[in-house]
């Protein structure tokens, strides 16, 4: 009885073969698109929820300065002013003007707090001025602009709260009406951070402080220290002020621009009617090594146009601009005046 060969030919293993090969990097191949593509939604949504939802946080407290302030007419000299641009730091500061035996003293602060918590770096300030070191502000940041390091910004606003039962961006309950609250944003280190972030992991902060009214205060209490951090990840904090001059002429100018304009106390600052708010924002986690995503892509905040730093990490961010225009409320209209 003669007996069959049975199974596959050579080439009909051959073929199999190659077959569930390519199913096989076809799945594969699959697998890792899918990975890569989760890890950019994961940044974005990153981003999303980190930025987008902070910088609301802060447009909320925003809308408070000048609260209940004597005048609407906000600038450099205001009293109690919604933008904190300067202080009486001490007997020597230019905030002090002697005429005919006259001494006038121009704080955006009550004149009678001195010392270290009123010192310019935890006031308003912006690159092109001299940075502190930190609690106080550093211009730390993770950008360069035409080359050269570019210092981040720092923005400090009060008010005057006209009900209790409220927080400050510290999450300390306001109990009085007889204060003013002093809230200072700025980029500061995160020691909460992961091995092998590029660069420095930066953040957000707000310190957040307080001065009563009906008393002679000399300092801000719980003011000048670290803060809380209210957004993870940023890697360039930018501020600028809209103002309108005597003509009636509306620009933006930054903070050291502004003060530029006043040196020495000259001329009265113009008047300040809103601000502006950009910020370079990164994901927390990184998304691979993306090609997608170049080491030298040029972002504009604001005025600026922007790089990021070089690293060593191979790992790759989603980063995103997200700017908001702020109209300071509390400084329109002749109140005051």
């Amino acid at each position: 009885m003669k007996r069959h060969q049975v199974g596959f030919t050579l080439i009909e293993l051959m073929l199999s073969l190659v077959i569930g090969l390519i199913l096989v990097a076809a799945a594969a191949l699959l697998f890792v698109t899918g990975q890569k593509s989760y890890m950019l939604q994961q940044g974005t949504a990153d981003i999303q929820d980190n930025a987008n939802f902070g910088l609301d946080y802060i447009v909320k407290d925003l809308r408070l300065a000048n609260l209940d302030a004597l005048s609407a007419s906000l600038n450099d000299r205001s009293y109690i002013g919604g933008v904190v641009l300067t202080s009486a730091f001490d007997a020597t500061t230019s905030a002090r003007q002697t005429v005919a035996g006259v001494t006038t003293i121009f704080s955006n602060l009550d004149d009678k707090l001195i010392g270290a918590t009123v010192a310019p770096n935890l006031l308003s300030r912006s690159a092109g001025q001299t940075v502190g070191t930190a609690p106080a502000w550093t211009g730390v940041s993770n950008v360069k602009s035409d080359g050269a390091d570019l210092a981040s910004d720092q923005l400090v606003i009060q008010y005057r709260p006209v009900q209790v039962g409220g927080f400050d961006c510290e999450g300390r309950e306001i109990t009085t009406t007889d204060q003013v609250i002093v809230q200072r944003y700025f980029l500061r280190e995160d020691s909460n951070k992961d091995t092998g972030e590029p660069n420095k992991a930066l953040a957000l902060a707000c310190d957040a402080g307080f001065y009563p009214i009906s008393t002679n205060p000399t300092a801000i209490t719980s003011y000048g220290d670290a803060g809380e951090i209210i957004m993870k990840r940023v890697d360039y904090f930018r501020v600028q002020l809209g103002v309108i001059d005597a003509s009636g002429k509306f620009q933006y100018l930054s903070i050291n621009d502004y003060l530029a304009k006043t040196a020495g106390f000259t001329g009265v600052g113009p008047r300040i009617v809103s601000v502006q708010l950009g910020i370079l924002a990164r994901s927390n986690a990184p998304v691979g090594d993306d090609q997608m995503i170049k080491d030298d892509q040029v972002f504009q905040v604001l005025d600026k146009a922007v790089t990021v730093k070089s690293s060593t990490s191979k790992n790759k961010y989603v980063r995103q601009v997200v700017s908001q225009s702020v109209a300071l409320r509390n400084a329109l209209g002749g109140r005051g005046s």
